[in-house]
């Protein structure tokens, strides 16, 4: 949809056009214009079809797909395809991912010419829940055109969604400009509009390109130039006013006008409303002191960022000093309306059990069993949360097997588990692995137990012994092993890396979690990494111009806490932006998703705190980012067709 102009008015003229059949409403099956003396073109199921798509008028999505399947039942193999694939189609409306492509695949391929465009629609929209943008888009280009004219708003909107993901922002807003050309309902044309927006937030926290190009029309260049407000309101929504009253001046009778004012001001206006005082209650002396000072520091970075007229008072309690259910009861009585804090594991769990947990209460660590209690929200970089990315990232790439290497401990275990679940959501198979000691500064053992080099060896000893005579004989990896999935920190790292290389017999791509990356380290000191790819925070691998001066100014003040603690400034320095999300929860307009430093946050029904992360590969010891976007490769559950 990026061609010119006169192309798409031509296309859109085009569908317009089309008049799609439509069944006379007798007793006939709505699927097939024949006489059938199927059950399901008898009256009773003639009258429960109208039931059916009464439902889907109401957005009833779930219970249409019900109706679908309880027909389809009762119907032979031809009229059951084709009640499935509705029944699919709904599912998928009503996010039901797994049910929905589960009755995909149980479709029959001879399903007639009149449902081919409803089938390539129910595979893109699959696609598109898989994190596949450029399956769906190949999927759409599989219907022919003209298009079935009750289809088109759903075609249009799916390839929207797709060419947003895959960073083409200029073709999407056409496409949905398109979609809304087509639109009478006010709802259907509110949710259009705030798909753009959707996708426009994304496309320029992410980077992409946003350029006009010439000759476009004032709607779509309002829409593409509505992103430079769209990125203040990411990165300090205390100062994107100005940037929407420049937008406003320029583009007074652009649509998105009113969608602002229903919309996005009244969220923003919730992204700026903060408690009168928040208490702080971290480690600040002991052991963990310094962790502690450290996301103190990030958190009054925040703060002094904010207008003075409007910066809440902020107190700072000591949990180490006299235990953490005493300066958390004293911050409440002394006017505390949010607390932040506690740090340490075991100081969340005495706070929960405690019961004493009055006012809203972001813990910047994690409840065991995924506990959720009332007015406690979980914030923490959790690596097992880290591992499932990188199983989806793997998944994305089409690769179906490979190894992990983790170390012998809680932490491995967690991470292990996390990523071998997630990459068998997506019919991945992790076909081997091995724990290391911690203390290690020899990698063989593990790795060739990995990769089943000592089963090579012992089958050549073995063989050697029958014949009674020595062979020439070289060790050979598995063959089954398309990556590499490990569990290290950066020194941990450059150790197993040159090890798996030395053992690999094709350079097999290595996937790990943040841990592996030291910032500020050398490129000479990383030089051994070069090749891993991993998810990281954006402000290290992808900072923007708030990041970079955050950074410069710990290098600053507090060269050390840079290269050792940085991620932890930048956690207090997101912690403080949450606060405003965190209280929007209990109001009837809740914000739901922030661009911070650490990563895309987003919050969860259960509190929790989720972080979208950046991914970087190390080239010649330096990272270099990677495309954001998903990418364009059949995942391992595919193919759908």
């Amino acid at each position: 949809m990026q061609g010119q102009s006169v192309g798409r008015d031509m296309l859109l003229i085009g569908v317009l056009a089309i008049v799609l059949t439509a069944c006379q409403s007798t007793g006939e099956t709505t699927f097939d214009e024949r006489p059938s003396t199927n059950t399901a073109a008898s009256l009773g199921n003639g009258r429960q079809l109208a039931q059916i798509e009464k439902l889907v008028r109401d957005q009833q999505y779930a219970a249409a797909a019900q109706g679908y399947e309880e027909l389809a039942q009762r119907s032979t193999p031809d009229i059951r395809d084709r009640l499935l694939l509705r029944a699919a189609r709904e599912w998928l409306h009503a996010n039901e991912l797994t049910r929905g492509e589960t009755l995909y695949r149980q479709v029959a391929n001879t399903l007639p010419a009149s449902d081919a465009a409803l089938r390539s629609i129910v595979a893109a929209r699959i696609a598109m829940a898989t994190q596949r943008p450029g399956q769906a888009l190949d999927e759409l280009d599989r219907i022919v055109q003209p298009w079935p004219r009750d289809d088109i708003p759903e075609i249009l909107e799916l390839r929207a969604q797709a060419q947003f993901a895959l960073g083409k922002p200029v073709g999407a807003v056409m496409t949905a400009l398109d979609r809304e050309r087509l639109l009478s309902d006010s709802a259907a044309i509110l949710r259009n509009r705030r798909m753009i927006w959707d996708g426009v937030q994304r496309s320029v926290a992410s980077g992409a390109n946003l350029q006009v190009p010439a000759g476009s029309s004032r709607a779509v260049a309002g829409w593409l130039e509505l992103g430079t407000a769209a990125l203040a309101a990411n990165r300090n929504p205390f100062a994107a006013h100005p940037a929407f009253d420049t937008w406003r001046s320029k583009y007074p009778e652009h649509p998105a006008n009113e969608f602002l004012n229903q919309y996005v001001m009244p969220q923003l206006r919730v992204a700026v409303t903060l408690p009168s005082q928040i208490a702080v209650v971290l480690p600040l002396s002991g052991p963990q002191q310094v962790a502690g000072q450290v996301v103190r520091d990030g958190l009054i970075a925040a703060v002094l960022q904010q207008p003075s007229d409007i910066s809440p008072r902020v107190r700072i309690y000591d949990s180490a000093a006299g235990g953490v259910v005493a300066a958390y009861t004293q911050a409440v009585a002394e006017g505390a309306k949010f607390v932040v804090g506690p740090l340490l594991k075991e100081d969340v769990a005495t706070l929960a059990a405690s019961q004493q947990i009055t006012v809203p209460t972001l813990v910047l660590n994690s409840l065991p069993d995924q506990t959720t209690l009332p007015n406690l929200f979980q914030f923490w970089p959790d690596p097992a949360d880290e591992a499932r990315q990188v199983a989806r990232r793997i998944a994305a790439q089409g690769l179906t097997h490979g190894i992990a290497i983790v170390p012998k401990n809680d932490k491995g275990d967690r991470v292990y588990r996390a990523f071998a679940e997630e990459f068998q959501r997506y019919n991945g198979k992790v076909v081997g692995s091995s724990f290391y000691d911690l203390k290690a500064r020899d990698f063989r053992e593990p790795v060739t137990a990995a990769l089943l080099v000592n089963e090579s060896n012992a089958r050549y000893k073995s063989l050697a012994s029958i014949l009674g005579t020595k062979m020439e004989f070289e060790a050979r990896a598995r063959s089954d092993v398309q990556f590499v999935f490990i569990g290290a920190d950066a020194a941990q790292g450059r150790l197993l890396r040159p090890t798996i290389r030395f053992h690999s017999i094709e350079q097999v791509p290595i996937f790990a979690t943040s841990d592996i990356y030291e910032p500020d380290a050398t490129a000479k000191a990383n030089v051994d990494l070069d090749g891993v790819s991993f998810p990281d925070m954006p402000w290290l691998i992808a900072p923007d111009e708030q990041a970079v001066q955050l950074r410069a100014a710990l290098n600053r003040y507090w060269p050390g806490r840079a290269r050792d603690r940085a991620r932890l400034y930048a956690l207090g320095f997101d912690t403080f932006r949450l606060i405003p999300l965190l209280l929007s929860q209990a109001t009837g307009t809740p914000t739901n998703q922030s661009n911070g430093v650490t990563g895309k946050l987003s919050i969860d029904s259960s509190g929790h705190v989720h972080r979208e992360l950046e991914w970087a590969r190390i080239v010649n010891g330096q990272p270099q980012l990677l495309e954001s976007k998903p990418i364009n490769t059949l995942a391992p559950t595919a193919s759908i067709r």
